[in-house]
């Protein structure tokens, strides 16, 4: 199986964007502050199914965090925004539901997590008496240039240096690179989710900051091998981003020049801005242990709510199906109509909600196929190589990938 890299990292988050851990005596839940507390836990209560719903069980500990005790490296940063964006299958824009700021701090080899709750104020250009301005509607109202401008004022930082974007499609092919090739659709549902915690997406930003946090411990000193460097390219190749390879590569290099390392805890930490909530559960989001933190969210919040309501793969496929029909009805006469019909889930690599791997990479290869053929019909040369590039990476990648 693909080791996943800190590529992923750089290309995760949600996602939003999922887990790891270290064993019981290596956890760091700290994060460098020194108020600290076990989490109490109330008496269970088991449902029907046998599920603790009074609690999330999964919780192994709690922090209280202050501004007055992070960290506060000098010299050269690199900051990374890593955006999961919140757009149905075939949409354009989408607002910004998952906002985190990766910052690499390449002097002294730190690295800091900035989670910024996507109902943040921020001027969206609605009336001041609108409850519609929040940084989540700033990136479709004001576009990209705007809704950076935002996150840099909010997180304190003077720009925004690359940034990376990806949907939920997407977002299931990170984290089936990362090693949840056999729970992803669970282990999103458990990041996306905000109404099981008291705090709602002040806790939820904090789980995704978390979770990059794990997984860049778990798998940097991974990032260096012919197969970790393969896996990159795949995750750079899965969102979209203005970051190179070569540029991903450099960052890497430069903090493992400065001694970050798999054993660094204290040099990576994750805090929440606006800082209005100050304590935090902490998660391990061991791909063991993402099912059991699935089923306890599903029975504390209803189902139809949009944050932890399941995605039918069927209804995904269905979909996909009948564009994939019209796509071929315009080939023949009309290429421009296969683009405009089959462009969008492309970008999105829709067909990673499909859970049925054979019928995902017929999908795949069916989408890939039209699109090269449409824009060489139409002298598009350079996008019909940049397509071919992605398929013969995504088989690669698939192909080293245990068996289905």
């Amino acid at each position: 199986m693909i080791k996943p890299t800190c590529a992923i990292l750089i290309a995760a988050v949600i996602v939003v964007v999922v887990s790891s851990c270290a064993s019981k005596q290596d956890r760091d839940p700290v994060e460098g502050q020194p108020d600290t507390s076990v989490a109490a836990k109330p008496p269970a209560r088991i449902g029907s199914e046998g599920v603790d719903t009074s609690r999330l069980t999964i919780a192994d500990s709690s922090v209280t965090v202050r501004s007055d005790t992070y960290p506060m490296p000098k010299g050269r940063v690199v900051n990374v925004l890593v955006t999961g964006v919140d757009a149905r299958l075939g949409e354009r824009g989408g607002r910004a539901d998952a906002n985190h700021l990766v910052r690499f701090f390449l002097d002294s080899g730190c690295v800091e997590i900035i989670a910024i709750p996507r109902g943040t104020p921020a001027d969206a250009g609605f009336p001041d008496t609108s409850t519609f301005n929040m940084l989540a509607n700033v990136r479709t109202a004001r576009g990209q240039s705007g809704y950076f401008k935002a996150v840099a004022e909010i997180a304190g930082v003077p720009k925004v240096d690359y940034w990376v974007e990806f949907g939920f499609s997407q977002a299931l092919g990170l984290l089936e690179l990362m090693g949840y090739r056999d729970n992803a659709q669970a282990t999103l549902r458990v990041l996306r989710s905000r109404k099981a915690y008291a705090t709602g997406d002040y806790q939820r930003s904090y789980n995704q900051g978390q979770f990059i946090r794990q997984v860049m411990l778990r798998t940097f000193d991974n990032t260096d091998d012919v197969l970790g460097q393969l896996a990159m390219r795949a995750a750079l190749a899965l969102v979209e981003t203005n970051l190179t390879y070569d540029a991903t590569q450099s960052i890497l290099e430069q903090l493992r020049q400065k001694g970050f390392s798999s054993q660094s805890k204290d040099r990576v930490w994750v805090r929440v801005k606006p800082e209005e909530v100050q304590h935090f559960q902490v998660f391990d989001f061991d791909s063991t242990k993402v099912g059991e933190m699935d089923k306890q969210i599903s029975h504390r919040v209803d189902r139809t709510i949009a944050d932890s309501a399941r995605v039918s793969s069927q209804n995904v496929e269905a979909r996909l199906g009948r564009m994939v029909a019209r796509a071929v009805a315009d080939s023949a006469r009309r290429p421009v109509g296969v683009m405009q019909a089959l462009q969008r889930p492309y970008q999105q690599r829709a067909w990673m909600q499909i859970s049925n791997r054979q019928a995902r990479r017929m999908y795949r290869d069916r989408i890939c196929g039209l699109m090269i053929y449409a824009y060489r019909r139409v002298g598009r040369e350079a996008d019909a190589k940049g397509v071919e590039q992605f398929l013969e990476l995504d088989r690669s990648i698939n192909a080293g990938m245990k068996a289905d």
